[in-house]
């Protein structure tokens, strides 16, 4: 399995580095002037390369879940805790502006709770971080 997904790698690697360096031959042929047709194509390159690094990001992990059927129960519950977390978030969001301040900022109260659940998501990330630290280091200490 490693050696086709290196081999994938390999081969998605090369077909984007010839269409990168043909599409900058062309560019240095045309000119010196960066006009909009000619950054077109890096453009298209970014979209591909950006697509393809999608499709593989899902397609992968399928194939681990389906090969290794143990360890994906445990991503899922992570995914599942992750998740989790985000409601919680956005559960105990609120708005705390009132309709005047709202109206001079520019936003709604939609766009004020889900930055505040942002927010809110952040610090619970930091504190599991935090403690996982800590856990990490007193465990340690007794191993």
């Amino acid at each position: 399995m490693d050696n086709l997904l290196k081999n994938i790698f390999k081969g998605v690697s090369i077909v984007l580095m010839s269409i990168a360096a043909i599409y900058q031959i062309v560019v240095l042929t045309q000119g010196n002037s960066p006009s909009e047709s000619v950054l077109d194509g890096y453009f298209w390159v970014a979209y591909i390369a950006f697509g393809m690094a999608a499709f593989f990001a899902i397609l992968f992990p399928i194939i681990q879940a389906v090969s290794n059927p143990k360890d994906a129960v445990k991503s899922l519950i992570g995914l599942v805790v992750v998740v989790a977390l985000g409601f919680a978030a956005y559960a105990l969001a609120d708005n705390t502006f009132t309709s005047i301040q709202l109206e001079k900022m520019e936003t709604t109260i939609q766009t004020s709770r889900l930055v505040g659940a942002a927010l809110i998501y952040t610090y619970f990330i930091f504190a599991l971080a935090v403690l996982a630290v800590i856990y990490s280091s007193i465990s340690s200490i007794f191993k």
